[in-house]
């Protein structure tokens, strides 16, 4: 119906962005437009409210993943028999793909030689597979190649990767066996094999997760996984590799985190970014496969249930992007080996996304959403600036071997880290909502002893950092349950609550999340007007901190009187949740410091933790 006199809307005013941008202003009050209504990514990539044909940007279209994605599952428990068991239980419930990680230096993982009884029962020509072999570039491929071949099978059914990836390996764990430039060999010369027997196995991955996981964004972790990947080009252009045939002995992996709209336009971007940089190699048609695996960065150890949410928008945004395949990571990952409930509700977070709700029916979703087109287009054009400038710099492993590339993830992480305390990135279960008491799960297997017999490094660089982003509030939730174990109670903080509830109840309520998000438990008081109530009140709990709640009016007539009474009475440290006028008045009645929107929590619940253990 492109005929406007047919439209539905026909006989309303044709609408515009000019005219909704007036209306918005003036429900606004005066308040700055732009300040309130956009937001920006941490590549400085503007998101506005609202996107239109007349402030979209739409460039080219990437290719599209055809059908349903792969289910892949994740292994890496040394126990052979566990493993095989748990690999037939996936592929039976509904995985199409296995992830190995091998023995790699210091990590614990499967021993290369134990390839053949891990894989005991599975049916390679019909299950795809991907290796991670860590610095085991050579003996782990190996073993693979001569499996598939004892076994027989018809190469044309065969599809996986044997995830050769030195450059990412060296920038994860700070050390390779051979030097760089051997290693990138030891792949060019697998690449020769594999691409003249199986048309569905890849050498290379190129990973850009691990820079996720020290604190990319998402251009830096694109454009980290395109130096990575032309870097293998150059090698096996080098070994004498037909460029065609190189191309397609890459696969490419990115993180998947909650931000649906970022990961939707990250996966998107990553097919038109590989396929500029084939046209300029003078490579047409070489299509990309790539990987999308759930965040290790946004997981967190506290409040474990929540990771299935995560994981769920995670998966959501690399289905709509794209992704050739996914692997999920089940919920208690951080906690040691995995339950059998949490693989199979990996597993079915995305068979459900799949056969229910249907995201892999419609051949690239977002196209034509002006906004995620948008946003992919600018993540594109960052990404590529950056690419760009780790070339000019000598490629990815001189930009490793200079300290470049770790500088610049410490800075990207720095950043995060700051909006993270000051809960303008909040976090479910951590810095928003906590579950103090929570109970801890029970299924979770004991994590395996470290491969300790580590060769001789060949190469080194600094590693790059591993962050979660709990971490910060989870260091001072493990103390405070140390706390609990030792001495039977956790730290805790007063709140003093001036007034009835209609009062209070706000502020009391974003105080008692504040200082239980650092472990540090409130015992709210009932509500009084009176300096002796107040007093009683706080005696009787048994903490030794205390914070002032209540309205913006008590603060002016009653939280003087109520600061200097708890400070007679013994109160080591006074906070007073909000940001009020009459702060040197009060400062002078005993307030130490003040709680509100913006301030750095981290900071303050160290100080909190501190001034607690003192008076425990």
């Amino acid at each position: 119906m492109s005929d406007p006199e047919l439209s539905l809307a026909s006989e309303f005013p044709q609408a515009s962005s000019g005219a909704w941008r007036a209306l918005v202003e003036k429900a606004l009050g005066g308040r700055d437009f732009d300040k309130l209504m956009q937001s920006h990514t941490y590549d400085g990539i503007a998101l506005d409210a609202l996107y239109t044909k007349d402030n979209a940007h739409i460039g080219p279209k990437p290719a599209v993943r055809e059908g349903e994605w792969g289910i892949t599952v994740p292994h890496w428990n040394p126990d052979v028999l566990a493993t095989n068991k748990a690999i037939l239980e996936d592929l039976q419930r509904g995985a199409t793909g296995v992830a190995l990680r091998l023995q790699a230096g210091a990590f614990p993982g499967l021993a290369s030689e134990h390839l053949e009884a891990v894989l005991d029962g599975v049916y390679l020509d019909m299950a795809g597979f991907t290796l991670i072999p860590g610095e085991e570039i050579e003996a782990s491929p190996t073993a693979m190649l001569a499996l598939l071949e004892r076994r027989s099978y018809d190469p044309a059914t065969i599809r996986g990767t044997l995830g050769i990836d030195p450059m990412s390996t060296l920038a994860q764990t700070g050390r390779l066996q051979q030097s760089a430039a051997e290693a990138c060999a030891i792949g060019a010369k697998f690449a020769g094999d594999v691409s003249s027997r199986y048309d569905n196995v890849a050498t290379f991955m190129a990973d850009g997760g691990l820079y996720h996981m020290a604190g990319a964004t998402e251009a830096q972790e694109l454009a980290l996984m395109l130096a990575t990947a032309v870097h293998y080009l150059r090698a096996m252009d080098e070994a004498g590799l037909d460029l065609d045939k190189a191309a397609k002995q890459i696969h490419f992996s990115l993180a998947a985190d909650a931000d649906i709209y970022l990961t939707t336009a990250k996966f998107r971007a990553a097919r038109l970014l590989w396929r500029q940089v084939l046209q300029a190699s003078g490579v047409e048609g070489a299509a990309i496969q790539l990987n999308g695996v759930s965040s290790l960065r946004m997981i967190s150890v506290k409040d474990p249930w929540i990771n299935i949410l995560r994981s769920t928008a995670a998966c959501f945004g690399a289905g709509v992007g794209g992704a050739d395949n996914i692997c999920i990571l089940p919920h208690d990952t951080m906690l040691g080996m995995s339950s059998d409930f949490a693989r199979r509700i990996a597993r079915n977070t995305q068979i459900i996304l799949q056969e229910e709700s249907g995201l892999s029916k419609v051949s690239d979703p977002a196209a034509g959403a002006y906004g995620l087109e948008s946003i992919t287009l600018e993540l594109c054009n960052k990404a590529w600036k950056y690419f760009q400038k780790l070339e000019s710099d000598g490629g990815i492993l001189q930009s490793l071997r200079t300290g470049a590339v770790q500088t610049e993830m410490k800075a990207a992480w720095a950043e995060r880290q700051i909006n993270i305390a000051r809960r303008k990135d909040p976090l479910t279960g951590i810095s928003e909502f906590p579950n103090i008491d929570e109970k801890a799960l029970k299924s979770v297997g004991a994590l395996p002893a470290k491969h300790m017999d580590i060769c001789a490094a060949g190469d080194t660089v600094e590693p790059v950092e591993f962050h979660r982003l709990s971490e910060g509030f989870e260091t001072l939730r493990l103390f405070s349950d140390a706390c609990l174990e030792k001495s039977g109670c956790r730290p805790s903080i007063f709140l003093a609550n001036l007034g009835t509830a209609s009062d209070f109840t706000a502020r009391a309520g974003f105080a008692k999340n504040f200082f239980e998000a650092g472990g540090i438990i409130a015992v709210a008081g009932e509500g009084t007007e009176t300096e002796t109530s107040l007093v009683d009140q706080y005696l009787a709990s048994g903490a030794s901190l205390a914070v002032i709640c209540g309205s913006d009016a008590q603060y002016g007539s009653l939280a003087c009187v109520a600061a200097r009474g708890l400070k007679a009475a013994g109160a080591p440290y006074l906070y007073l949740a909000g940001h009020p006028k009459n702060t040197e008045e009060l400062a002078r009645a005993g307030v130490d410091s003040y709680i509100y929107m913006g301030c750095n929590l981290l900071e303050i619940l160290a100080h909190a933790h501190t001034l607690a253990g003192e008076n425990l």
